[in-house]
């Protein structure tokens, strides 16, 4: 919390920079929008020379004029680029046009978790589903923090899924290009205080202490837990709020149907160490019909 915050413009103003389809930006053409958040849009776009379709992050003037994020920006992206994963959306350029920093990934045609919830599982998806997300999330996670790069924002929102019912899931972890190094000890930034980025973060996270991988596996323990209820650790609307209750208080208890698997995540119990550790959780489940709790070490 200690970097400069990039100036905060209306919310009129955001949307009037947003780009129109059949717009042409750094040689992509713009077909639609897909999503928008604090530092930008993103919009599915074809590619300008090779016969595909990426997804297109173009951030705001301002945020990409602020100094730091920009080198920080160009750093992080460089390393997400080396991601090779199955779970993992694919970096695939990035640049500046116009005074505003893009980046171009992989385009899954699914909907992101957060969505999915909302839309249909109000009261938490089936705990079979969860730990299909959740497996192929915290392997994507090992894989990178091998890599040296921690992602620092899992959430819901920044999980893609697709084919959930069937034998071929498609799970994948979006957002790469602005995650950070493992020796990079920033905690969240101001332009991340949000609701929907310090509902998951880590305590050590949001008092802007040392972080390793298991801040990226308090915040997928704790996007587990909104995918079962429906709800998150510490609703409310406030983000100072949220930060106190992650701080100061005791999470709630995992649903019955989540504890044999889910139940040594959270603070006063150990966190998942590696996705291993949640597969063998898994298998367990899949063997035992009845809750069983793992065992604090």
């Amino acid at each position: 919390m200690s970097e400069s915050r990039p100036p905060q413009l209306p919310p009129d103003s955001i949307s009037t920079m947003s780009l129109t389809i059949g717009e042409t930006f750094a040689e992509y053409q713009i077909l639609r929008l897909l999503g928008s958040g604090g530092m930008g849009h993103v919009y599915l776009a074809r590619h300008p020379r090779l016969p595909r379709e990426d997804a297109l992050k173009v951030l705001r003037p301002d945020v990409s004029s602020d100094t730091s994020f920009r080198e920080r920006f160009v750093r992080e992206a460089d390393l997400a680029a080396g991601l090779r994963h199955p779970h993992i959306v694919g970096v695939h350029d990035r640049g500046e046009h116009d005074g505003r920093l893009w980046i171009a990934m992989d385009y899954i045609d699914g909907t992101d978790a957060a969505q999915l919830v909302a839309e249909q599982y109000p009261t938490g998806m089936p705990v079979d589903m969860v730990i299909t997300i959740v497996t192929a999330i915290a392997s994507a996670l090992d894989y990178a923090h091998r890599k040296g790069l921690m992602h620092r924002d899992v959430k819901p929102a920044n999980i893609i899924v697709a084919d959930l019912d069937t034998d071929e899931p498609n799970v994948s972890l979006a957002d790469f290009g602005i995650a950070r190094p493992l020796d990079d000890t920033g905690g969240i930034t101001t332009t991340n205080m949000t609701v929907g980025t310090v509902a998951y973060a880590a305590p050590e996270q949001l008092m802007g202490d040392s972080l390793d991988g298991r801040a990226d596996q308090y915040a997928l323990a704790s996007t587990a837990y909104h995918l079962l209820t429906g709800s998150q650790l510490f609703p409310n609307s406030n983000p100072a709020v949220v930060i106190s209750r992650h701080l100061n208080r005791t999470p709630p208890g995992w649903p019955t149907t989540g504890r044999n698997w889910a139940g040594s995540t959270l603070p006063s119990r150990p966190r998942w160490q590696s996705s291993p550790t949640i597969d063998t959780c898994r298998v367990q489940h899949s063997r035992t019909p009845s809750p069983v709790i793992l065992a604090d070490k």
